[in-house]
């Protein structure tokens, strides 16, 4: 009785063309596959699988806000005054909200500053006063809200009367939230104000202050810590001097050299408060010491803030000359730029200006404490300067400190940004600059996401890929495969910053990247610009979620591919990554993007006894395994519910079909491989989803086991689906093989197959092709097969576990 086997030499492939497609099929005599006579023609129909587009909203959030705004939603706002009242005069809020898509019960809320107060209330809305947290809504506001459901295209209107009790600018805040899934979908829509002290005086909009704003003290000493792994590191004074000088020298002013005496010096902090009411020290955050001068200030030097947003400056005293006297009358100026990014209001960075304190002590340290901006509306610009640091710091600088390691001279991403600014959310290719509505700073998300398009309109040297389809754009939806490419990218890009892989809007909204895979609603593909994020995040972080995001790098390697290529949509991005050398194997990296829906031939590895359980495979799901070992080699099936079906190709892009097996309901279906005879090789199981659907279980035997004549015991667990065991029969010799359980919940099926040396085609076998059966004993029982061999040769015995585990004893006899 034979126990060992010889080893035999992997099968060469060679390239051929079969119905216009280059395949590889295995070097030898017979045909290419083999014919399945009893369901061939069902197992190799594979229902046609279409990628969803995806359930998108196509409503602009805010009615006041640039059509160049980028985000759809769906929620739609419209608020708007009938007159711009002053003080003690009366005017008609008019509210529109409109609702698309599968949304839950919508929250509606009109925020009233404490310069206006309500005369009639909207009907069916509550009011309530409350104590805002938000730096540019400080002290008291009066809030009315409601609860409505609203159904696709449902259209809620109301309207209420307000005064005007108070001068000044302010900001009406009409907002909509609503449960979309396991996400919020919204709409803010803001009426910007500022009501004058006399009729006449009001007008749309907020003025821009003439000169430098003021400075205030910061209330507190607890300060927010920076981001978890971040690592500080300064602009530098050079990045910052020469602005100075400019700006002075554009003005008329002087700059005194920086090579003067240093005898006295300033220092002090520089914070700003955000959304949450949280205070943040400042970094590299401008600053300038001037000496106040009766005929035309001096500029007596530069410096940037620190990690803590400190700065210690030193500077020459003895700077002061006719008509002045004594020692210099210092203030300083705090300046939103420096070289690399810069916040500005109308063409100019925000300024802010100390009071001046007169005849600072030579040799003496002046200390002007922790200060911030003194009108609590612009500390949404700060917080968008502090954003844009927060992406200059993830950004790595092997090279120089500019966002690209490659240029020369950096460029300097700007920032528009106003306390009233309509003109938002998107990134300008014609005059690369960032443009930001007046709340987009409440989600550096938002900030960063545009500045991730600055960035690659960068790296790319202004060669940005074309984005047709994509003024304006859905994240779950789909578009073109450059609109999806650039958007998903500038996703990923706060994603990895932030360390977050939820999209955050300033109105409320929230987006889950990560999570979402097939069949979830969204877009599907390449095109859809969250299935890229969501990959690149996979790809990124160590967090794997089910079921095939198996992989985790860090972003360094997704950042050199971009830093190395122009790609112009994912899939050339793909090939370039690739070409660098980094991770595009079905068991790292590929996988995460079939995770993402995105499809670049994934054949998820089946290992030797590994079963694997898997969802409902909409669309077909596909596995790759090579035979090791001059055995038969088998691969399983078993659906929980519904017909699902197995196919087994012989190349990976599935132009050469060899078996398939299609049982129906819950049957397992298996493909045999006989290695003693065909060469060892690669193959491409698929499972479709005939009908019905349903999760699964899919398992590879590889043979390395004889049967020889006696007992043996296998065992298998609930998961396992399939044994297989070579044994060698003589013709003419009968020969009986069984199966039995240990216990009642366990139900076997057995099976034995052959192949005709003369018959290639034979080599392959599906469960209909066996020779002998035996799997009507139920659960309990013992499986008997009993037959004469037609020829002398190994044969297959293959166990199939229909249900139940613990140990078989298979025996031969």
């Amino acid at each position: 009785m034979l126990s060992t086997k010889a080893t035999r030499p992997a099968r060469a492939a060679l390239a051929v063309i079969v119905s216009g497609a280059m395949v590889a099929l295995a070097s030898g005599g017979g045909p290419a596959y083999a014919a399945d006579p009893n369901d061939a023609a069902k197992a190799r129909a594979t229902p046609a699988y279409q990628l969803a587009r995806g359930e998108t909203c196509g409503l602009r959030p805010s009615a006041s806000k640039s059509l160049k705004d980028e985000t759809l939603s769906c929620l739609g706002v419209d608020a708007k005054l009938d007159r711009t009242p002053a003080v003690g005069e009366t005017a008609i809020l008019r509210v529109t909200v409109r609702g698309q898509g599968k949304i839950g019960p919508s929250e509606i809320s009109v925020t009233l500053p404490a310069e206006l107060e309500w005369v009639q209330t909207p009907a069916e809305l509550g009011v309530q006063d409350r104590k805002s947290i938000l730096p540019e809504r400080s002290g008291t506001v009066s809030v009315a809200r409601t609860t409505r459901t609203l159904r696709a295209d449902d259209r809620f209107a109301f309207s209420g009367v307000v005064r005007a009790v108070k001068a000044g600018p302010v900001q009406i805040q009409v907002r909509a939230t609503a449960p979309h899934g396991k996400d919020v979908q919204a709409g803010q829509d803001d009426v910007f104000l500022t009501i004058g002290e006399k009729p006449g005086l009001s007008r749309l909009g907020h003025a821009t202050p003439a000169g430098d704003n003021a400075t205030k003290p910061v209330p507190t000493t607890a300060r927010a810590p920076r981001l978890a792994g971040q690592k500080p590191r300064s602009v530098g004074v050079d990045r910052v001097a020469g602005e100075a000088r400019a700006e002075a020298a554009a003005k008329g002013l002087t700059s005194i050299s920086p090579l003067a005496a240093c005898d006295t010096r300033v220092a002090g902090n520089w914070s700003y408060q955000d959304q949450n009411g949280s205070w943040h020290n400042q970094m590299n955050f401008q600053v300038q010491v001037w000496d106040d001068d009766t005929f035309g200030d001096s500029l007596l030097a530069t410096g940037v803030t620190d990690a803590n947003g400190n700065y210690n400056i030193c500077f020459d005293s003895q700077v002061e000359g006719w008509p002045d006297s004594g020692t210099a009358d210092i203030y300083l100026r705090f300046i939103s730029s420096n070289s690399l990014w810069r916040v500005q209001r109308g063409g100019n960075p925000l300024s802010f200006q100390t009071g001046t304190t007169n005849d600072v002590p030579t040799g003496s340290t002046l200390n002007l404490g922790s200060l911030t901006a003194g009108d609590g509306a612009l500390q949404r610009g700060l917080h968008a300067f502090d954003a844009a640091n927060d992406a200059w710091l993830w950004i790595p600088k092997p090279n120089n400190l500019c966002w690209d390691q490659d240029d020369t001279s950096c460029r300097q991403v700007v920032i528009n940004w106003a306390p009233d600014s309509t003109d938002g959310t998107y990134y300008n290719t014609g005059d690369n600059q960032v443009h930001l509505a007046a709340d987009d700073p409440n989600a550096p998300v938002t900030v960063v996401h545009e500045i991730g398009h600055a960035v690659m309109d960068d790296l790319y040297n202004d060669s940005f890929p074309s984005a047709p389809n994509c003024s304006p754009h859905s994240i779950t939806g789909t578009s073109s495969a450059g609109c999806a490419w650039t958007e998903g990218w500038a996703e990923w890009f706060p994603a990895t910053v932030f360390n977050d892989p939820f999209y955050r809007w300033p109105n409320g909204a929230s987006l889950n990247l990560e999570n979402p895979s097939w069949g979830n609603g969204w877009g599907e593909g390449d095109t859809t610009e969250g299935r890229i994020a969501g990959a690149l995040i996979d790809i990124t972080d160590y967090a794997n979620e089910g079921t095939w995001d198996r992989h985790g790098e860090g972003p360094l390697n997704i950042w050199t591919t971009s830093r190395r290529h122009n790609s112009v949509n994912f899939a050339d991005f793909w090939a370039q990554r690739a070409a660098d050398g980094f991770n595009v194997a079905d068991s790292g990296a590929l996988a995460s993007v079939y995770q993402n829906t995105i499809d670049y031939q994934f054949r998820d590895p089946l290992g030797n006894y590994a079963p694997l359980t898997r969802p409902t495979p909409t669309p077909p799901h596909n596995f790759g395994y090579s035979t090791s070992s001059p055995y038969w080699s088998v691969v399983a099936l078993k659906p929980n519910s519904g017909d699902l079906d197995l196919q087994l190709w012989d190349d990976r892009g599935q132009g050469a079909y060899l078996a398939g097996s299609a049982q129906g309901g819950t049957n397992v279906d298996f493909v045999a491989v006989d290695s003693n005879r065909r060469a060892l090789g690669d193959y491409y199981p698929r499972v479709v989803n005939y009908s019905g659907g349903g999760g699964y279980r899919i398992e590879l035997a590889q043979g390395t086991v004889v049967l020889n004549a006696g007992s043996s015991t296998i065992t298998m667990g609930t998961n396992n689906v399939v044994t297989v065991r070579d044994t060698y029969l003589t013709a003419g010799v009968p020969v009986t093989i069984s199966v039995a359980t240990t216990n009642t919940g366990q139900d076997a099926e057995l099976f034995v197959l052959d192949s005709d040396p003369a018959n290639a085609g034979s080599w392959i076998r599906s469960r209909s092709a066996a020779v002998a059966t035996a799997t009507s004993g139920g659960a309990g029982a013992t499986e008997t097969i009993t037959f004469t061999p037609a020829r002398s040769a190994w044969y297959g015995v293959v166990v199939i576990n229909k249900a139940g585990s613990g140990n078989y004893t298979l025996t031969r006899s």
